[in-house]
């Protein structure tokens, strides 16, 4: 019987052995293709990365194109606002001493408006001679007025 008891504990123990090998072997198996699962998924999620990192780079490069162009055409822009206002404050300022040169020439050069005792004193300043006898429209043609 010890036998018996002996030879059934072997066979278990080989039987036991022979699973534990195979589940093993099977695990061992199991493994290596998730390994191989895990690599496949590294491979294509660093190919993904990559190809996004270009689109990225990509993309922020034709932004920045954009916003150069945009930034260039609003200096452009802005300087030819800011000449054509220059222009047209040059040319007002011209227009204002024009007019301010006509109201001094009006106010310092003899006309209508003035009475004969300012034309006799215009017409003494000049060394005009006769002056005090003149009427004002003589006084206005000897002033050389309009």
């Amino acid at each position: 019987m010890a036998n018996k008891v002996l030879g059934f504990f072997s066979r278990k123990t080989k039987e036991g052995t022979k699973a534990a090998r195979q589940l093993g072997s099977e695990i061992e198996s199991e493994v290596g293709q998730a390994i191989d699962e895990v690599k496949r998924d590294v491979t294509k999620a660093v190919k993904g990365a990559k190809k996004s990192a270009k689109d990225t780079a990509r993309t922020a490069k034709a932004t920045t194109k954009s916003a150069v162009k945009s930034v260039k055409a609003t200096a452009r822009d802005t300087a030819t606002t800011a000449t054509n206002a220059a222009r047209n404050v040059q040319n007002a300022g011209k227009a204002i001493i024009a007019d301010v040169k006509s109201d001094i020439d009006l106010a310092t050069k003899p006309n209508s408006t003035w009475t004969a005792a300012d034309l006799k004193a215009a017409a003494r300043k000049k060394g005009i001679v006769g002056y005090s006898s003149m009427t004002k429209p003589e006084l206005l043609k000897a002033l050389g007025a309009k």
